[in-house]
């Protein structure tokens, strides 16, 4: 009986101790259910990875001896279950949408989360959240409350315990015992759990940089040297048209499903002429950014940290050398072209950063565009600026167009008046959304065609490179029953109205390898990293070079580029052409601007003062209520967040106007 009295007076004083692992245990799993999807899997998952599942329990024990140390241990325990509980919701919201897991580097991309939100959650979903986020704040606020004694034995039993198993999960990372698998982090993320992942996407950035290994550099450029390479006239280069096609596959290669017809015929019809595959790409479902920086500079994300944004890592303060950038010293007009919001993932900044002189987002192509949901942007009229592009004068070009009208999310209506219908033995919440993609897919595809027919008209020799960004993200496909290929693998076709160069692609062809190989079929050896791929891609030192070349071109001196073709930050140009004001009258309290170029994105400001802008055509803007005394008028126009982007126009008014 003494006995049973001390244990319950142990208890009583030392009842946290009990919270601490039971918590552990019992987050663990909830949190392994929410990363796999069912609780079946998550017991599946202790019972496969025991070793993995105790070093996730661990990782929240460490969060949760935390109380040790304080006296208000019910808010510190609850404050510690509602981080790791957000992280896991959110985690799953967030694979579920781009088919990426939840890193550390997203809390760097929540402004490009923000423009999207509206996309993914109603009103009334949002509302809900809030209300949750609120109650459980409150209920925290009266645990607040609560207080416990802090005793020498909890000193003892942190520092016993927590420093082991820092050091013990630096060890693992050290020895590389739970690699992450950096092509397929969701495989990453469910072989070693969500805990653990998460906490290894943060290591990356605790770490200090490399520093540069100049001498392997002397002696890598001095190597390259006895391998020549053979250049075509400049006056022989053609336009070169590349553009990346939004979540673009084959729909065919997902098994159990039948179309009316092929999404993508066309498409389909030129890869049995024309240089075409599939190539590894760095991303799935989404993170378009990545893929493009890979296309457009040949660099391998492998030089950045574990999901980082290239743009904002990199670009954000340097130059980095680019397709744009070695086409601009041919005498090519560079311009990039996308049919959805300017600011988006900084665009109208980093553009400039890869050497482009023009930029023409959604907000510089004349015309109404109504709300910015891009799932529902019309890739038509992307086309109509790539051939605008190609008939603005004789000069030849470099353009780099992204689509968006295949971005997901796709929809769950029944389609009765789709043009592609989908059919098998599928629930309708599989079927719908393919039934959507694939209808998109195939406008997007009725957009090459035209693209091709115009440039078969075309004297000029044109090459026009087409690829995948990543995969959609659709159930049909992430499901290895129906979908058998590899998630990172999308396609690619290059297809010319003049003769290339006999060259083969790369074996297990990567993004980072699309641009070298473009410019080998051109017959062209510029560029850093293109002669790094051309020499080097069957080498078994392959990987090691990159690295080494790479964070020289990213962070480092420079010294590959060799003085020849240096990146810089350009100039940029919005708009394909410029924006004008020709002419301002008032009829009563109504103020009509006419010029050329408008859009409904665009926004007149006097004097400095915003006023609201009613667009009537990209000929003519209305402002009712305008002030008369004003000075200057300046158009400019708004992108995502209402932020104003590139260089707009202004008008002075030399003499006062009258009715």
């Amino acid at each position: 009986m003494k006995r049973w009295a001390q244990l319950k007076e142990y208890g009583r004083d030392y009842w946290y101790y009990g919270v601490m692992v039971i918590g552990s245990l019992g987050l663990s799993i909830i949190i392994q259910w929410l990363q796999l999807g069912s609780l079946s899997q998550a017991v599946h998952f202790i019972g496969q990875r025991p070793f993995y599942f105790l070093v996730n329990v661990l990782i929240l024990m460490v969060s949760y001896s935390l109380a040790l140390l304080v006296k208000r241990k019910w808010f510190c325990f609850a404050l510690v279950t509602f981080i790791w509980g957000f992280l896991a919701v959110a985690n799953a919201v967030v694979l579920h949408f781009r088919g990426m897991p939840l890193m550390f580097a997203d809390l760097f991309l929540i402004g490009e989360a923000a423009k999207l939100i509206d996309l993914y959650f109603t009103p009334m979903t949002m509302g809900l959240f809030i209300a949750v986020i609120v109650l459980l704040f409150v209920g925290m606020a009266f645990l607040f409350k609560v207080k416990a004694s802090v005793k020498k034995r909890d000193y003892l039993l942190f520092t016993t315990m927590v420093i082991p198993i820092i050091y013990g999960l630096y060890g693992i990372e050290k020895q590389g015992i739970m690699p992450p698998d950096k092509v397929n982090y969701v495989k990453s993320y469910d072989q070693y759990g969500f805990a653990y992942s998460v906490v290894n996407s943060i290591y990356p950035y605790l770490q200090g940089e490399q520093t540069q290994n100049k001498k392997h550099l002397e002696a890598l450029a001095n190597d390259l040297q006895s391998y020549p390479f053979e250049e075509v006239q400049a006056e022989n280069l053609p336009n070169v048209v590349m553009i990346q096609l939004e979540s673009f596959m084959d729909p065919l290669e997902i098994e159990g499903v039948t179309y009316s017809e092929d999404p993508i015929a066309t498409f389909r019809s030129l890869t049995e002429s024309y240089p075409s595959g599939t190539m590894v790409v760095p991303t799935f479902g989404a993170g378009t950014v990545r893929t493009e920086f890979e296309a457009l500079t040949s660099i391998s994300m492998s030089a950045f940290k574990p999901g980082a944004n290239p743009y904002d890592e990199i670009l954000g303060g340097n130059p980095v050398q680019s397709l744009a950038t070695i086409f601009n010293e041919k005498g090519h007009r560079t311009t990039f072209l996308h049919n959805y919001e300017g600011n988006f993932y900084n665009r109208h900044f980093v553009v400039s950063q890869l050497g482009f002189k023009t930029y023409v987002p959604l907000e510089y192509m004349a015309g109404d565009h109504g709300p910015h949901v891009i799932d529902e942007t019309d890739d038509a009229l992307l086309v109509d600026y790539i051939i605008k592009t190609m008939e603005k004068d004789e000069a030849p070009n470099f353009i780099y167009a992204v689509t968006a009208g295949t971005h997901q999310p796709y929809s769950l209506t029944d389609g009765e008046t789709s043009e592609i219908t989908v059919k098998g033995k599928k629930d309708k919440e599989e079927l719908l959304p393919l039934q959507d993609y694939a209808n998109r897919m195939h406008s997007l595809d009725v957009q090459i065609k035209r693209l091709v027919e115009y440039i078969d008209t075309l004297s000029e020799p044109t090459v026009v490179v087409m690829f995948g960004d990543h995969l959609p993200n659709l159930s049909l496909v992430t499901n290895e029953k129906t979908y058998a290929h590899d998630l990172y693998e999308t396609p690619y076709l290059i297809y010319s109205n003049t003769e290339l160069q006999p060259v083969a692609p790369f074996h297990e062809m990567t993004a980072y390898q699309l641009g070298s190989y473009l410019l080998q079929l051109l017959g062209m050896p510029d560029g850093a990293m293109n002669s790094i791929h051309k020499t080097y891609a069957t080498t078994e030192e392959y990987q090691q070079i990159l690295d080494l070349v790479q964070f020289d071109l990213l962070k480092g001196d420079g010294q590959f580029y060799q003085n020849k073709i240096l990146p810089y930050t350009s100039y940029l140009f919005f708009g394909l052409d410029e924006l004008k004001i020709d002419s301002v009258e008032t009829e009563d309290e109504l103020l009509i601007i006419r010029g050329d170029g408008f859009s409904s994105e665009s926004r007149v400001y006097l004097d400095g003062e915003p006023y609201s802008t009613t667009y009537v055509s990209p000929q003519e803007l209305q402002v009712v209520g305008a002030h008369v005394d004003y000075q200057l008028i300046e158009i400019k126009q708004h992108s995502g967040l209402d932020q104003t982007i590139g260089q707009g126009a202004q008008y002075e008014k030399e003499v006062s106007l009258t009715n």
